[in-house]
């Protein structure tokens, strides 16, 4: 027989009843004490993500970041996941050489990091993935009312950084200043440990020929540790290289995101007229021959032919890259954009050839073997075609035929599901809404080549 035991809860101190020694909470409190633990236990994984900030690369940017502006207020209203989304994509670019140390790509900000009177935040709505030419081209300049900042007045002395803080003296004031913010975010969000510390500590216990402290090999690049481990080892250093991504890609994907994130404002209705134009370039530019890495804007599937803008005679195409590709960089950064003179410079470069692709050299067994490409190429031909009509490149004559062409089709389509056509799913599959028989046919009983067929039919009967 169990021993009921007379208890206290601890929580709201009512008397329960229990056969376990060890209980201590009530039937009403045991769900929320059970919560309360999950709650505890998230807060510690919380807190001991948060120790190891100063050895992810994303926090130590966000260190570099705060050190450049002078403060950890540029922090201000952040959304940590969104901030990092920006970041991460600009090392998906692939546009970094080894061997010039640059890169193709910079993350640019609207706002500049420091003007005379105002500073930048450090936001995913004050950032985006540029081009490096047109960004060292433009430097500090700013547009007015566009970007995120704050005044430079209003900057509170306990959370300025000096030039010679380190990265994790800056760090600790960053945790001290987003608060809950970063303690929400690290319960759900791990933080990234950079690979770089690891094997400057391979480095620093394995290569005898290192006379540097492990600090400073930790401040070295992947690169160039890779580099000592496998001298020390004396095997070649192991490289993977890809291709960047092509600026006109990269400028689309950047529109498109700050299109829909910006607040309805002029700033974000220039990025949203400027996705078109991108679009529109693309299609030209993926259809020439030496062009590659523009299959995610348009394929350009064996057995199809689809050009559906032309260069005109006499005309250099170099020219309205570059004024596509600055047109692009300055929406960005918010400046204003004339909406006329680009559309006016896109008719002047290209014309319109056609807004119907030809499939007719595409047969079944070639849609078959190219079928993820061929799936992609039906789903940006509408995107296309709706850029090109958005902009009012095509003339109307074209307009109307693509129109009645479309139109035809929805005819027919509609036409064949009205019939409720049955299709057979295999080869001794018959249709059950329609039969053919012949009636003055009569099988012979008697054959012995089909007696084994028909006489089960004769039993039945």
């Amino acid at each position: 027989m169990a021993i009921v035991r007379v208890k206290n809860c601890i929580l709201c101190t009512t008397e329960f009843t229990s056969s376990q020694i060890k209980a201590k909470y009530c039937t009403d409190c045991r769900g929320k004490a059970k919560q309360g633990k999950q709650v505890d236990r998230r807060q510690k994984v919380a807190e001991k993500r948060i120790l190891s900030l100063p050895q992810s690369d994303e926090w130590l940017w966000i260190a570099r970041e705060c050190r450049r502006a002078g403060t950890v207020e540029i922090l201000q209203d952040v959304n940590i996941e969104a901030l990092f989304s920006v970041y991460r994509a600009r090392f998906k670019c692939y546009g970094w050489n080894p061997d010039t140390k640059q890169s193709k790509f910079h993350l640019c900000h609207i706002f500049p990091v420091k003007d005379k009177n105002r500073i930048g935040l450090l936001n995913h709505l004050n950032l985006f993935i540029g081009n490096s030419l047109p960004n060292q081209v433009y430097s500090n300049k700013s547009h007015d009312g566009k970007g995120l900042s704050i005044p430079a007045n209003q900057l509170k002395r306990k959370w300025l950084i000096g030039e010679n803080s380190t990265d994790r003296n800056i760090l600790d004031k960053v945790a001290k200043y987003l608060g809950p913010v970063l303690v929400e975010y690290a319960k759900v969000n791990p933080v990234r440990k950079s690979q770089r510390f690891s094997l400057a500590r391979w480095v620093y216990q394995n290569d005898p020929d290192n006379i540097m402290q492990l600090q400073q090999l930790e401040r070295l690049s992947m690169q160039q540790l890779r580099t000592i481990r496998a001298n020390v080892e004396g095997k070649e250093v192991y490289k993977m290289d890809f291709t960047a991504k092509r600026s006109v890609v990269v400028a689309l994907e950047e529109c498109q995101r700050l299109s829909v994130q910006l607040p309805e404002c002029e700033h974000q209705s220039d990025v949203a007229f400027m996705v078109p134009v991108l679009q529109v370039a693309a299609a030209w530019l993926s259809r020439l021959s030496e062009q590659q890495g523009l299959h995610d804007i348009l394929e350009k599937p064996y057995g199809v032919t689809w050009e559906p803008l032309k260069l005109r005679e006499a005309v250099d195409g170099s020219v309205l890259r570059d004024f596509i590709s600055f047109q692009a960089f300055g929406a960005l950064q918010g400046a204003t954009v004339d909406r006329k003179m680009v559309l006016n410079t896109l008719r002047k470069y290209l014309v319109v050839t056609t807004l119907t692709p030809d499939y007719s050299k595409a047969n079944d067994s070639i849609r078959k073997y190219f079928a993820e490409q061929y799936s992609r190429f039906v789903a940006q031909v509408p995107v296309i075609k709706a850029a090109i009509l958005s902009l009012g490149l095509a003339d109307k004559i074209m307009v109307a035929e693509d129109l009645q062409l479309a139109a035809e089709a929805a005819r027919e389509e509609a036409i064949f599901e009205s019939f409720g056509y049955e299709q057979c799913e295999g080869l001794h599959d018959y249709s059950t809404i329609h039969y053919e028989v012949e009636e003055d046919y009569i099988p012979n009983p008697n054959n012995p080549y089909l007696r084994r067929f028909i006489e089960p039919i004769f039993v039945d009967f």
